[in-house]
């Protein structure tokens, strides 16, 4: 049990950090949790044995920037940050407009950048720590379709190799999540808003295998984590040589576009279920 150990989690409401929460919380961390909806922050950290709800959009710049203060100077040994938060915008590039590419800038590389960097001077401090970043495989291979989403997550997979060799004298760890795509709403989102079918190649990952990718990191504290590894492997290949994605995208997109009716489908017959349990009872 990690009692009196502080734990970190932004991204807090989200399916992957409310897993990770459940997960951290039963492990008896204490934890601070960050998100921008106070009512449903309130209620997650409300569910848990000891628990700070710290509303913030990572798309303030302001925002950030006091809770990057709050954790150097004010939240005591953050043994643990869960930087989680993340948010997706499909659309070709010519097609998204201006605001779009920020928010996914600001949330998914800019705001993680800073609490990341507030994070390793608390840990510094204290003379130990580790950072877990959730990047994606949307870090390694790049979709069209997504290229800002893309960007976002080619910098922050740089930003943790980089730092990773910085914080190492620190006793600092750093590490990343890179999952394929996952049955979450953002998933949903883009299965229904012409995201990049590659994301639907194979059955998607459940946030409980997440969850498990995570405690792993905890233990092993390697510098990247996949999920699935098989993804991974062929992902890493096709990044040396990224002139050959165009050759290959044909039959990808073909397979993705059967396994994304295949998942749209299962969602259908998942909520037609659920409204006729909800009718009967």
């Amino acid at each position: 049990m990690k009692h009196g150990q502080l734990a970190l989690v932004t991204g807090a409401l989200g399916a992957i950090g409310r897993e990770v929460v459940k997960r951290l919380d039963a492990q008896g961390y204490e934890l601070i949790l960050v998100d921008r909806n106070a009512a449903e922050l309130s209620e997650l950290s409300q569910l848990c044995r000891h628990a700070q709800a710290i509303v913030v959009d990572q798309t303030d710049q302001q925002s950030v920037s006091q809770l990057a203060a709050r954790i150097r100077d004010d939240l005591g040994h953050v043994n643990l940050a869960f930087i989680n938060a993340g948010v997706v915008i499909v659309g070709d590039l010519l097609a998204v407009d201006e605001v779009d590419i920020d928010v996914q800038l600001d949330v998914n590389l800019r705001s993680a950048i800073h609490l990341i960097k507030a994070c390793a001077h608390n840990m510094a401090e204290a003379g130990s720590g580790h950072i877990i970043a959730t990047v994606s495989m949307g870090g390694i291979v790049a979709l069209k379709g997504s290229a800002t989403y893309a960007a976002s997550k080619f910098g922050l997979r740089g930003f943790l190799t980089s730092i990773r060799g910085e914080l190492r004298s620190k006793n600092i760890h750093v590490s990343g999540i890179f999952p394929s795509g996952v049955d979450t709403a953002m998933l949903q989102y883009e299965a229904s808003n012409g995201g990049s079918p590659l994301n639907f190649v194979n059955t998607p990952q459940t946030v409980q295998a997440v969850g498990d990718v995570f405690e792993r990191a905890i233990k092993g504290r390697k510098l990247e984590y996949y999920l699935p590894y098989s993804d991974s492997v062929s992902g890493r290949i096709v990044s040396c040589f990224p002139w050959c994605i165009r050759y290959l995208e044909p039959v990808m997109e073909w397979l993705g576009e059967r396994g994304r009716k295949k998942y749209l489908a299962r969602l259908q017959a998942n909520q037609s279920g659920a409204k006729s349990e909800g009718a009967r009872s």
